[in-house]
């Protein structure tokens, strides 16, 4: 209950602070524009553009989601480093299954993060540059730039080895 609590208060503070910065800054931004001598109507488009993306798409939502299957694959993992008997055929199969039931959770996977999530996991587990450049899965700048908002699910992100040249 304490936590709850302690929850709903801080995501209520959040609110009503976010509510008074965007009113505040709105009257600011309206004095340089006009100082600047800049047409109101493009900032006036700009915040129905901006206002109409949050509410469709709802960015924090997505963030908690998450933030909850990273909690639970954690929470997974943490069980499987404690259990002794973790090596066992029916802890392996045990352990999948937990694993498969929080993957049914997850959203449409973005490729071309996953892609370079792997490589900054490989560089977090090998020091060597050749094992590296020998596993490292090759993402393009667009790609790079547009992991986030592009799904690239026919895209196969090859290793080097695999790249023809």
């Amino acid at each position: 209950m304490y936590h709850t609590q302690r929850r709903a208060f801080f995501d209520t503070l959040n609110r009503f602070i976010n509510f008074l910065v965007i009113l505040v800054g709105a009257s600011v931004v309206g004095k340089v524009a006009d100082f600047l001598k800049f047409d109101g109507v493009w900032l006036e488009l700009g915040v129905v553009f901006l206002a109409t993306g949050q509410l469709v798409f709802d960015f924090g939502k997505r963030a908690m989601a998450h933030e909850s299957l990273q909690r639970r694959y954690y929470e997974v993992l943490a069980e499987m480093d404690a259990e002794a008997q973790a090596d066992s055929e029916a802890a392996k199969k045990k352990w999948s299954a937990k694993l498969l039931t929080i993957a049914a959770d997850e959203p449409m996977a973005m490729r071309a993060l996953d892609a370079v999530a792997y490589n900054q996991a490989l560089d977090a587990i090998y020091d060597d540059p050749e094992i590296q450049q020998q596993f490292r899965q090759s993402v393009s700048g667009w790609q790079y730039l547009l992991r986030h908002i592009c799904a690239f699910q026919r895209t196969n992100f090859h290793t080097k080895p695999q790249m023809k040249s």
